[in-house]
């Protein structure tokens, strides 16, 4: 029987074990902490900043046969991300099928499959076929400036409190999701609060008309209407709700609206008005305790926090796997290699709205899809492989992105859904799981036993 190897047990990986399992797939999957989460379990040294909150709603972020407690927040916060994986886990029993504290060190490609070296083992394995679910937001990327900064300087993936902000004049450099996070408890706790982007994004609330915002586009992007007139009311919803830039003391963007990853917040524009945030412009140098920006003005800084993203990176294996020489993904659905059978990846996308852990969901199913239909339907499969190796489906925007890291992954969380499950219906599987949709309940207690259970035992 052929075998295969799962590299992570986090947000993404955790529906790949559940997918194998059910369709009798052999596997053995590895995670190198001590619990399932990734970046969302806390006690990982690759977790995400303690107030953080999810940008995507409960409806659009869920797993397709599990569905949030009842009783929490639209956006749940990260403790309770925590808490939701551990209870999927745990529902599904997925613990059994997890070889906890075990570090994938290297993977190789063979003329016969896969060879992957355990931490610890001097002996690689082998493997038919693997799947890479470590995430991409885990590798920070710093930037180069000239000087020196002399005060203290962190990555935002090392900043994990609102504790290492306290008292102190802070610099938060970047403008994604994090930067906002971590602005808004300097706002509150630090002694300045100040914010440096070398260019303006789109800022959106949480909630239209008292909606989540990721569910208000779904909604609208369903109506079948011609993509610039659907852009159109975006910009008009925009400029109703939030107004021009320059009443908030910022400059315009550079990019029209989807060009560039908006920022989901409601606090970031309401501290700009209240002067408890200070923005500035890009950092021009640096020098002692003080970073001069590109409009000619300085700060003092106590603590200097590059929240400028990630670098897509895979220390186990050749970065060529999945990237090409300019940084791109080179694989099919951000999911597929185009010329290999046996080489996949859960979870390698950037939805602009709308949560990943879902569209993991799909890809995990459509993963095992292919996988049994090598064994069983080999036309299925010959349709599949040839659809893959040059297919390039409308995924996205459908409009010019910005060419950064940040962009290269970026997809449309509507579309990608609904082309996968038309793939779905191609092999013959349902897009949706057997059974009813369950709910958290006993079994979050449950999850939270077992993960404590566990650390024990490690």
């Amino acid at each position: 029987m052929r075998r295969y190897c799962i590299i992570g047990a986090g947000a993404c990986g955790l529906p790949v074990v559940k997918r194998f399992a059910e369709n009798g797939i052999a596997f053995d999957c590895f995670e190198a902490e001590g619990d399932v989460g990734g970046i969302w379990n806390l006690d990982s040294p690759h977790a995400v900043y303690g107030s953080t909150y999810l940008n995507s709603s409960r409806k659009l972020t869920r797993y397709l046969d599990f569905d949030f407690s009842e009783d929490w927040p639209v956006y749940a916060s990260a403790a309770q991300a925590q808490d939701y994986l551990r209870a999927y886990a745990e529902e599904f029993g997925l613990y059994e099928h997890i070889t906890f504290n075990t570090r994938v060190e290297k993977i190789e490609r063979t003329g016969e499959g896969w060879l992957v070296t355990l931490q610890g083992e001097t002996e690689p394995r082998p493997y038919d076929g693997v799947v890479v679910a470590t995430g991409h937001h885990w590798h920070p990327s710093v930037p180069d400036y000239p000087g020196t900064f002399e005060g203290e300087v962190l990555h935002s993936h090392d900043v994990k409190s609102k504790g290492q902000l306290k008292g102190k004049r802070v610099l938060v450099v970047g403008a994604g999701n994090s930067a906002v996070d971590i602005l808004d408890d300097a706002a509150h706790d630090g002694e300045a609060a100040i914010h440096s982007m070398r260019r303006t994004y789109y800022f959106f609330p949480k909630l239209l008309f008292g909606k989540p915002t990721d569910t208000v586009i779904d909604r609208l992007s369903r109506a079948p209407l011609p993509r610039k007139f659907m852009y159109g009311i975006y910009k008009l919803g925009m400029l109703v709700l939030i107004g021009s830039h320059g009443r908030y003391g910022l400059p315009k963007p550079d990019h029209d609206l989807f060009e560039a990853h908006p920022t989901a917040s409601n606090t970031y524009l309401d501290h700009l008005v209240h002067g408890r945030v200070v923005a500035k412009p890009g950092v021009a140098r640096m020098e002692g305790n003080r970073v001069y920006f590109t409009d000619d003005t300085s700060a003092e800084v106590d603590l200097l926090i590059w929240a400028t993203g990630f670098s897509v990176h895979f220390p186990f294996m050749d970065d060529s796997y999945v990237l090409d020489e300019q940084g791109w993904s080179k694989l099919f659905i951000h999911t597929f290699h185009r010329d290999w059978d046996d080489f996949f990846a859960a979870g390698l996308f950037d939805p602009a709205e709308g949560g990943v852990w879902q569209i993991a969901d799909y890809q995990a199913r459509l993963i095992a899809a292919f996988i049994t239909a090598q064994e069983n339907d080999p036309a299925r499969a010959d349709w599949f492989r040839a659809l893959k190796r040059t297919g390039k489906p409308d995924i996205g925007h459908g409009i010019k992105r910005q060419d950064t890291p940040w962009h290269r992954f970026e997809i449309h969380h509507l579309r990608f859904r609904r082309y996968m499950k038309r793939l779905l219906k191609k092999f013959g599987a349902s897009a949706r799981p057997a059974g009813d949709l369950r709910k958290m309940g006993e079994s979050r207690q449950n999850a939270k036993s077992a993960g404590e259970t566990l650390k024990l035992a490690s």
